[in-house]
């Protein structure tokens, strides 16, 4: 049965649309984050349409954030029910944080190599780009641009 709304709540609730506007996300990443269990709707109108609370605007801008970090929604989902059953599961928490920590290392590492080819460019020695193993480099600097690289003597 669903809960009854009082006029107070009805207008608290947000339509999909102004939702999504609000938290900058689009439907798909909603439905996606719903599908996942990271937020439900409050209520439904008597068309169908889902209507959120206000509590949801702030838990997606805390699920985009935790994404930007790298967590995927199953992390972010446990990270969620932790906070909302205020039960804490320090093992799984623990786990958690290990398995980020190596993301974290590895990302580290990756961009590391990036920037010791990318960094002689920036100060303008090309020899970088005549090797055919760091055609990459050419690749990647055009994708940062939004346009082809231009290769330079």
């Amino acid at each position: 049965m669903q809960p009854l709304t009082t006029a107070h709540d009805f207008k608290a609730l947000q339509t999909t649309s102004a939702l999504c506007k609000s938290a900058s996300v689009t439907r798909g990443q909603l439905r996606l984050y719903e599908e996942a269990g990271l937020i439900f709707p409050q209520s439904r109108t008597e068309a169908g349409y889902r209507q959120y609370g206000r509590d949801t605007l702030e838990r997606l801008k805390a699920i985009r954030h935790l994404k930007d970090l790298g967590f995927t929604l199953a992390e972010i989902a446990l990270l969620l029910s932790e906070r909302d059953h205020g039960a804490l599961d320090a093992p799984a928490l623990a786990r958690l944080a290990g398995a980020v920590m190596a993301k974290i290392d590895e990302r580290v590492a990756a961009l590391q190599v990036i920037r010791g080819y990318v960094a002689p460019v920036a100060l303008g020695d090309m020899r970088v780009l005549q090797d055919e193993d760091c055609n990459f480099v050419l690749t990647f600097l055009s994708a940062l641009s939004g346009g082809p690289a231009q290769k330079r003597a």
